[in-house]
């Protein structure tokens, strides 16, 4: 190092640089500089060189390691928005579940947490947050669901701050705040080895209430839920049974297929659950109800074309994020009746490769909960099944009745059901018939050509059949024939009618013959 200050710098330059050094790696002072307080300024100098050290680090773009708590950007981005949580020192924890593995908003196993404003996740062994905190104020949705597609009974847990997912990729970037992800997790029904639980009081101390193997799973999610200041919700075979589940308590949803992601339709009476990836909740008063004029009901109806597997479509009005106003519609602007126009239009959503056996069953709950589409929980009050109301005629109580033990024949069936006027004019046509059939063949004639005259008239005149009131015209109703496979099928009618008709007439000339010869 010394022959190359040598060859760059001139002596006294050589000295300044020497010394900087020995002041910076902690060397003593150079033998021909006398210098009081070398050690003093040699801290000095240290206290500097590891600030500027910090400043560096601070702006490095380098990837963290997994084990390390999030970038504070991100941090700040999940706090900045109207449900911000204060700092861990003035958030005191209320409950924790220990070492379970969660699948969103990471897959990892971490220790979750219940706090007085907030839910953390911390590493079980560095205790160590791994995701930013979650709001208590930002939940809407709570739910406790039974797993399907596992070999052993399993509870999935789902907390969600809104109905409809957050936006992903360039739209969550265009948010000014970041949204509030999802929280799932699941645990064994029975437990397959040992499981703890932790509870603090007021004052700080710590309770751990342990879970053998084989124990329930259940008391200890009951007693996080518990913590949560939303209600919890439930699916219960009582408002829905699947058809197509096997034998046993039943389970009170389906499977289906949102494009290429499998997951379950749960049927709850306060709207539907889908518990794919990532989660979706319909509530009543978000779907579409029946339009004006019509008993059609879009906001939930399924649509066959074998009757072997059929579609579920559900219609939202509302409940998702706020659409941006397109060209034209500028602020100021009176646009009442276009927006009137698109929220009653709503979204279509399809879940597929459903079983068809679960047609009857989703028609039986839509039937029952129709009347609470579009309606907010406030204005239109279900009446529970057992229970009393108020006669509104002022006459006493009434027993209310469950809507899911109605008749499930669909509205449109009263068009193909004869009325007591039908019944009276086919009456008197069969009177008509009878009394007329006494008549010469002359009137017989003219009767025929009267019959054949009014089928000419028929024939050309033939009335189109609205398919509003006749369900098998609908889309999807019947499957679907060629012209060819019509023709058939009409061919061989027509020729099994027409055949017998031949063999009548051939029997006929044969005993004409008969009779010929014996005379």
């Amino acid at each position: 190092m010394n022959i190359s200050l040598d060859r760059v710098l001139v002596p006294e330059a050589k000295s300044l640089v020497e010394t900087l050094l020995r002041l910076a790696v902690g060397a003593p002072a150079p033998d021909d500089l006398t210098v009081s307080g070398w050690d003093s300024i040699q801290d000095r100098a240290a206290t500097i060189i590891n600030e500027l050290k910090s400043s560096h680090n601070g702006r490095s773009q380098k990837r963290s390691r997994e084990d390390e708590p999030l970038p504070s950007t991100k941090r700040l981005k999940s706090n900045g928005g109207d449900s911000e949580t204060p700092p861990a020192e003035h958030d005191p924890p209320l409950f924790t579940l220990n070492a379970l593995s969660v699948s969103s908003p990471i897959r990892k196993k971490v220790n979750i947490t219940v706090h007085r404003s907030s839910i953390r996740l911390t590493n079980p062994a560095t205790q160590n947050e791994e995701h930013p905190p979650i709001p208590l104020a930002a939940l809407q949705r709570a739910f406790l669901l039974s797993t399907r597609g596992k070999s052993k009974p399993h509870w999935t847990v789902a907390l969600m701050a809104s109905d409809v997912p957050a936006p992903t990729g360039k739209a969550a970037e265009a948010l000014k705040t970041a949204s509030v992800p999802q929280l799932v997790f699941g645990l064994d029904a029975t437990l397959t080895a040992n499981f703890t639980t932790t509870s603090y009081d007021d004052s700080g101390a710590t309770k751990t209430e342990p879970y053998t193997k084989g124990s329930a799973s259940l008391p200890a999610l009951r007693s996080f839920l518990s913590r949560i200041p939303i209600s919890t919700l439930e699916p219960s075979t009582t408002i829905f049974r699947s058809a197509a589940a096997p034998s046993g308590d039943g389970v009170a949803g389906v499977e289906a297929y949102r494009g290429a992601k499998q997951g379950t339709l749960w049927f709850l009476h306060e709207g539907v659950l889908w518990d794919g990836k990532p989660c979706e909740f319909f509530a009543l008063e978000h779907l579409a109800p029946a339009a004006r004029n019509e008993q059609t009901y879009d906001g939930v109806r399924t649509l066959s074309a074998t009757g072997r597997t059929c579609s579920v479509i559900l219609r939202r009005i509302g409940g998702g994020p706020a659409k941006k106003p397109t060209n034209g519609h500028q602020k100021g602007e009176d646009h009442g009746d276009e927006e009137s126009d698109d929220e009653a239009e709503g979204e279509d959503i399809d879940f597929g490769m459903v079983d068809g056996r679960e047609q009857e069953t989703i028609g039986r709950w839509i039937k029952s909960h129709r009347h609470l589409f579009g309606k907010s929980p406030q204005s239109s009050p279900s009446p529970i099944a057992g229970s009393t109301v108020v006669d509104p005629k002022g006459k006493g109580k009434a027993k209310a009745e469950d809507p899911r033990n109605e008749d499930t024949e669909d509205e449109e069936d009263s068009d193909f059901t004869m009325d007591s006027s039908d019944e009276e004019s086919s009456d008197d046509s069969d009177d008509s018939n009878a009394l007329g059939s006494g008549a010469g063949e002359g009137e017989g004639s003219d009767d025929e050509e009267e019959g054949d005259a009014s089928d000419d008239m028929t024939d050309d005149e033939v009335e189109e059949l609205d398919p509003a009131h006749h369900p098998l015209l609908r889309p999807g109703a019947m499957p679907r024939m060629s012209r060819a496979a019509v023709d058939a099928v009409v061919g061989m009618v027509e020729q099994d009618l027409m055949g017998g008709a031949r063999r009548g007439m051939q029997a006929d000339d044969e005993s004409e013959e008969e009779d010929e010869l014996e005379d």
